[in-house]
């Protein structure tokens, strides 16, 4: 991208590259331009050599690697630049997006290496160059100075089960560009379980999952109505990541504990729904507890003074690395699997062949999701199934899938405008794999866990599986229609935030030591799925564990100590569809 113009009049001429890599160049004369373009893109992560000639009384000419590619006779006199600025690498001023997001202009940079630019008069400098012969220095992928492969940083290869502070590392001119050198974080699951969890900057820290194969996955955050004048507030637009925040709250072999603070933003950085009087707005407390089973209860608290107008929670959106298409991770004849709660189970492609985009509901009561990436890991979710309204204004959980005819350059919706990408813009399309992009393919609807005031909760369970929906529907019966336990006699209250039970240091089911016999009522309508048990004020793990009089040496302790007191947090991965009793020795 070379020019040479007025920043305050559109004379002189232009060397630049459009969104599908096209090569155009330009000459202006009193305001007026005429141009010639390459009927082709350039190579990604290639070297090309381009050469541009202006022949006053002539026309324009273009070659690329020493072909001639454009021509445009034109009796165009000779522009005068005495005055006029060069320009190398970016445009003077701001020019509209390419495809969509035309309406807020931006500078627009090149991304890549120049090397050897040369701008020179002489009848026969065009000539000359075409008659040299033009020898690619390196094929992609080798070591060439900044030809490297990009691909989003997800940290080492199989960690250990916990939460970790790690700095991901992108590459050089982006990882410059941040004002912060806090570390970004990273849950593992051991080497068996070959797939991470990813709150990383580049993405505002919301969480990815990313499976054995390198693909990406986020199930989306708070996103609201079009309030604050540039697109809908959500952390998509925070390019910066200045209204998020990640922390580890709790990390111990039993089970690990996950923040996420976001308030949604308009890319103008305006926060919804802001009292004029307190300057209170929206914002989002995001907490993932992961258990070493690799299941995480998903737990997004949203404070607003108007709960009441449109909002979006969940949605099936596939992360893309720099030079993937959606097509690389999505196989159209198979996205998705569904099921709900009394067995029923289906399995949907991309099958809206030659309509225009939409969406429609999956199975009818569906709360139960694998999105397939081409891995042996594919993400899952399960949505609360608890009565009341949905964001769609109907009772209880609902999914949608999209299909149809979305963009010219892909089957499936392409979209270029998040992750990673730095300019304030609210959307756009892409039409090159040249950066880091997104697709979609499911919004997923429930009601609230809960309604007071001000906030809101609502809940899913999250992770990976090698299995389709159905394969899920005991974990899913064991979360949400978990069955009773006593202790000693004394019932259990079990938390369905936590996926847990929690045995109080205090009043009837007072225990100061995790001690006793405790009988778990579990059926095929209330199995147990691995569990967890909180003794609140233990701070020493029982000497034994017996399931069923047999004694049980996979189970993981773990002490979180906090300022009210130590907790003891006993992680056991039992099955069972059958009443089972556990014996916890002192």
């Amino acid at each position: 991208m070379v020019c040479r113009q007025r920043t305050d009049a559109p004379d002189g001429w232009s060397l630049w590259m459009d969104a599908q890599g096209k090569v155009h160049f330009q000459v202006a004369c009193a305001g007026e331009w005429q141009e010639v373009c390459s009927p082709e893109g350039l190579p990604l992560r290639q070297w090309s050599r381009l050469t541009a000639l202006f022949r006053s009384g002539s026309g324009l000419y273009l070659a690329i690697d020493g072909k001639q590619v454009g021509k445009l006779p034109l009796e165009l006199p000779s522009v005068n630049q005495e005055s006029y600025d060069v320009w190398i690498g970016r445009t003077p001023v701001t020019v509209p997006s390419f495809y969509e997001n035309k309406s807020i202009p931006i500078y627009s940079s090149f991304d890549g290496t120049v090397d050897e630019l040369n701008i020179t008069e002489g009848r026969d400098a065009y000539s000359r160059i075409l008659k040299e012969k033009f020898v690619r220095p390196a094929a992609p992928g080798t070591d060439v100075a900044g030809f490297e492969e990009r691909v989003l940083p997800s940290g080492p290869d199989k960690l250990a089960f916990g939460s970790w502070y790690i700095p991901l590392r992108y590459y050089p001119v982006f990882d410059h560009r941040w004002r912060s050198q806090l570390p970004d974080v990273v849950v593992g699951f051991g080497e068996e379980q070959p797939w991470k969890v990813v709150f990383w900057k580049g993405i505002s820290y919301a969480p990815c999952f990313v499976t054995e194969k390198g693909n990406w996955m986020c199930n989306e955050f708070l996103e609201r109505s079009k309030v604050t004048g540039w697109g809908c507030p959500e952390s998509m637009s925070d390019k910066h990541a200045d209204f998020s925040s990640v922390r580890i709250l709790e990390n111990t072999p039993a089970r690990t504990v996950v923040v996420w603070r976001n308030l949604p933003v308009g890319v103008n950085q305006k926060i919804p729904y802001q009292s004029e009087e307190s300057q209170w707005g929206d914002c989002s407390d995001e907490t993932y507890i992961f258990y070493p089973d690799g299941t995480g209860v998903r737990r997004m608290d949203v404070w607003s003074s108007n709960l009441t107008r449109w909002y979006e929670w969940c949605q099936s959106l596939q992360v893309l690395h720099p030079s993937q298409r959606p097509e690389d991770v999505l196989d159209a004849s198979r996205i998705m699997s569904v099921a709900a709660m009394d067995g029923r189970s289906a399995e949907y492609g991309w099958d809206f062949e030659g309509k225009a985009r939409q969406d429609e509901p999956a199975l009818k009561g569906a709360n139960i999701q694998v999105t397939y990436l081409k891995s042996e890991w594919n993400p899952y979710l399960i949505l609360e199934d608890g009565p009341g309204l949905n964001e769609k204004g109907e009772n209880g959980p609902r999914i949608d899938r999209y299909a149809g005819h979305w963009s010219e350059f892909s089957l499936f919706p392409w979209r270029n405008h998040w992750p990673v990408c730095q300019d304030y813009i609210i959307g756009r399309y892409a039409c090159q794999p040249d950066a880091a992009s997104h697709t979609y393919t499911a919004t997923q609807y429930n009601a609230p866990h809960s309604l007071e005031g001000n906030k809101m909760t609502k809940l899913m369970l999250c992770g990976c599986t090698r299995g389709d929906a159905a394969s899920l529907l005991p974990l899913a019966k064991s979360w949400l229609r978990a069955p009773k336990m006593s202790l000693n006699g004394t019932e259990v209250p079990y938390d369905v935030t936590q996926r847990a039970y929690i045995v109080k240091n205090s009043g009837e089911a007072a225990c100061s030591k995790a001690s006793g016999t405790i009988r778990v009522e579990a059926s095929a309508e209330s199995p147990v799925e691995g569990l967890c048990l909180i003794f609140a004020g233990v701070g020493e793990a029982p000497a034994s564990i017996k399931v069923d009089g047999k004694e049980f040496t996979t189970g993981k302790a773990g002490i979180h100590q906090a300022w009210d007191g130590p907790s003891l947090i006993l992680w056991l991965p039992v099955s069972a569809t059958s009443p089972i009793e556990i014996q916890l020795g002192e």
